[in-house]
């Protein structure tokens, strides 16, 4: 229920609200956290990993909307995400 709420909140946002606004990009960045979040820690199980790709894709939004998100960037967040999931995932 939340994610769905989410995710309503979120085209809203971009549906109506003007992207000059002073708080619509800070709030969009959020609200897609937030949405992406709940989403993958409902589809895997793991609020761990939810929460590691929601990071990941919420990081590659920043960049694309500085302007410098790229093929690169994109697998070099991808391959820093892997890495934090192998770590945090091992039982020592």
């Amino acid at each position: 229920m939340v994610t769905f709420l989410l995710w309503i909140v979120t085209a809203g946002l971009v549906y109506f609200i003007d992207p000059e606004t002073v708080l619509a990009a800070p709030g969009f960045f959020v609200l897609v956290f937030l949405s992406l979040l709940f989403t993958f820690s409902t589809i895997f199980a793991s609020s761990r990993r939810g929460f590691l790709i929601s990071s990941g894709i919420t990081l590659f939004l920043i960049l694309r909307y500085f302007g410098v998100g790229n093929i690169l960037n994109f697998l070099l967040i991808y391959g820093l995400l892997v890495t934090a999931e192998i770590y945090f995932g091992r039982k020592d």
